[in-house]
């Protein structure tokens, strides 16, 4: 490995950082290494920006002595490594990768096209991710289709993957899935199943293990 290459390895240190922070909170299927390097240039070259305007602004409204950013002027020195310049951007990676993770989690680019008409689609998840992640979602009803069991709990975190559905629930209450025969209750449960094989619904009410479910 040549010095360059280690070079520029240390340079996209903070796009990194927040590519693996902005992927931590938001939801995505997995990523190729083609798109999580992409998303590591992207948002290394905003911070290093970002940088350079905080130094501009602090040189025009304060005083005049804080030094340009050498990482533009010698890229190509491989003998010239700026560790400043590398440990100050990543902690402004870190404040981006948040404020890239609420953008993307409040839909707010989504919502800015679909108010002028630009666009109605909603997000890049499935429906499976958006249905479960809205906030008008608590108690539901999970139908096990395959095992002729019906759950009844509200939602504490999911997942997912190409074929199967996880979810975790609490104050869980148990049902044959044929006759809705109560069975038995527990505190939590987790639960790994095959989407073609489950129905969810959100539970209207919840009065004595006796609720009133409105299908989704």
């Amino acid at each position: 490995m040549s010095e360059l290459t280690i070079k520029l390895i240390i340079i996209l240190i903070p796009g990194a950082i927040a590519t693996l922070i902005f992927g931590k909170l938001i939801l995505h299927k997995e990523w190729s290494n083609f798109r999580f390097v992409l998303y590591s240039i992207l948002f290394g070259i905003v911070s290093y920006l970002i940088l350079q305007l905080i130094i501009n602004g602090i040189n025009l409204c304060i005083c005049n002595d804080l030094p340009e950013l050498t990482i533009w002027s010698n890229l190509n020195d491989a003998s010239a490594i700026p560790y400043k310049e590398v440990g100050f951007t990543s902690m402004i990676s870190i404040i981006i990768a948040f404020i890239a993770s609420m953008i993307e989690n409040r839909k707010i680019i989504n919502r800015i096209a679909s108010f002028f008409g630009i666009s109605g689609k909603y997000g890049d998840e499935n429906l499976y991710s958006m249905f479960l992640n809205s906030k008008s979602v608590e108690f539901i009803y999970l139908r096990d289709i395959k095992n002729q069991l019906t759950y009844h709990g509200w939602v504490k975190s999911f997942s997912e993957n190409d074929n199967v559905s996880e979810i975790r629930l609490a104050d869980v209450a148990v049902y044959n899935y044929s006759d809705s025969e109560f069975l038995y209750e527990v505190e939590e449960v987790y639960l790994s199943l095959n989407k073609q094989e489950i129905i969810i619904e959100l539970a209207k009410t919840k009065d004595n293990g006796k609720e009133e479910p409105k299908q989704e």
